[in-house]
């Protein structure tokens, strides 16, 4: 898993959160599912994006310890009947058809270490007419060698998605979405990569950082970082 600075979180929040919040507003009267929902940081920030936020977020976390900490700060906050988090299941959604006006899912800023398995046509169940799914994901267009991964993982990049763009772009259609857009994300991340790149001292991070920026396997070449949305019908 990215564990990104606070700076670095704020660089990303700004090119990522906010261009799902321009997306989804207004958040008001809005129920909303992140997935993948880690320690809440997305469920959170959404809630309090607007002024006396009237709707609903329900995170969805596989992962039992950070799913134990997005419930306890979920009670300091006191965002009771507000925010809400509840167990996930690997291949599917334990809730209803056409609950959601939203569905979130973002690995960029906030990754989870245990991503759950739920294709976007499981995702589309759960919308009403006119929902909007939004995903976040790193992807790898081709298989990388255990090498890299293992120099990858080194430097903080953990999570990788094998797909294209276009894999999104059908994916998102084939479970009966419109208006599909996928944005490539990658030139912005890269300069948070590059600069963490310049401030590292770690010597043993040095080719984790070649392979990521400067090697046939480098952001932009083999590993991208996409922004996938769409509306459904």
């Amino acid at each position: 898993m990215s564990s990104w600075t606070k700076g670095e979180i704020e660089r990303l929040s700004a090119i990522v959160l906010e261009r799902i919040y321009e997306d989804l507003k207004p958040l008001n009267s809005k129920k909303i599912l992140v997935l993948c929902s880690g320690e809440g940081d997305v469920a959170f920030w959404l809630a309090g994006k607007e002024e006396d936020f009237r709707g609903e977020i329900v995170g969805l976390e596989l992962n039992d310890e950070l799913l134990e900490r997005s419930l306890k700060r979920a009670g300091k906050l006191a965002l009771k009947g507000i925010v809400e988090f509840r167990k996930a299941e690997k291949h599917r959604i334990p809730l209803p058809d056409g609950e959601f006006d939203a569905l979130v899912s973002e690995f960029i800023v906030f990754p989870t270490p245990t991503p759950t398995e739920i294709g976007q046509e499981e995702m589309a169940r759960v919308l009403r007419s006119g929902g909007k799914m939004i995903l976040t994901d790193v992807i790898a267009t081709r298989r990388l060698p255990e090498h890299v991964r293992s120099e990858l993982e080194l430097v903080g990049l953990s999570y990788l998605c094998y797909a294209t763009l276009d894999d999104f772009k059908r994916w998102m259609s084939a479970a009966g979405l419109k208006n599909v857009e996928v944005l490539d994300l990658t030139p912005l991340v890269r300069q948070v990569w590059e600069e963490r790149s310049r401030r590292d001292p770690s010597h043993e991070h040095r080719e984790g950082y070649h392979l990521l920026l400067s090697s046939e396997y480098q952001l932009g070449e083999t590993i991208f970082y996409i922004y996938a949305k769409g509306e459904k019908v």
